[in-house]
């Protein structure tokens, strides 16, 4: 559903995002909405398969990933790939949210499933347990809602404007990645990342098949595990 990283600025207080905190996240995805869904369904031409994957994949920047790829040239399953790769970051937002989670096992595995950028960030903020859960679900509710009614929107807009790339929505991917990666390129191991990721997409992209770059830059993320951040 969400991009990732910050999408959106929130400010916060020790009772959580107010109204207006919330429909302001709520207005973000669904934009995200309706422009990826208007992309998707550019490629599918098909309504049904445009909302079914919204509903599954949930996730904008795994579908952009794979539209990209596959626009490449790529084949199915590393257009695949290179969508769970964007994902991937999910699961370690589940992880920090399952620490301070005090909850049963069915209640946790349905937090996971519904682990992201802007929910696990404002929840795990929070003073106590109590509030750790609610604000979560909140917050949550607000960028699914979204996401939804935009899904809906850009889908039936996708017949109406033709061609998405004629519009520019094409840049939405990299636009979208950008913001995710902004803040951690202030870092030491951010940067280090990025340039070793970087760094072997440009070369792998003459020769290796499409999507391939993508899955290899991973090695940019594994080498700056390895990097220190001096303590502030």
């Amino acid at each position: 559903m969400p991009v990732g990283g910050n999408p959106v600025t929130v400010p916060t207080d020790a009772a959580g995002p107010g109204r207006s905190d919330l429909l302001a996240l709520a207005l973000t995805f669904f934009a995200l909405g309706v422009t990826t869904n208007v992309l998707v369904l550019d490629r599918v031409e098909s309504v049904g398969l445009t909302v079914g994957a919204a509903l599954l994949v949930n996730s904008a920047t795994s579908e952009f990933a794979y539209i990209a790829v596959r626009d490449a040239g790529g084949s199915e399953l590393t257009a695949i790939v290179a969508g769970w790769v964007v994902a991937a970051r999910f699961g370690l937002f589940a992880v920090s949210l399952g620490a301070r989670l005090r909850v049963g096992a069915a209640h946790r595995a349905a937090a996971a499933v519904m682990s992201f950028d802007p929910n696990v960030t404002l929840a795990v903020q929070q003073a106590d347990a109590a509030r750790v859960v609610a604000v979560f679900w909140r917050v949550t509710a607000a960028m699914f809602a979204g996401w939804i009614v935009g899904t809906i929107v850009g889908a039936g807009l996708g017949n109406v404007l033709g061609d998405a790339d004629r519009l520019g929505l094409d840049a939405v991917f990299p636009a979208a990645l950008l913001a995710i990666i902004g803040n951690l390129l202030r870092r030491g191991d951010g940067a280090l990342a990025a340039a070793v990721g970087g760094g072997l997409c440009l070369l792998l992209i003459p020769v290796a098949p499409a999507g391939v770059p993508i899955i290899a830059s991973l090695a940019g993320a594994v080498i700056a595990l390895g990097v220190r951040e001096p303590a502030r």
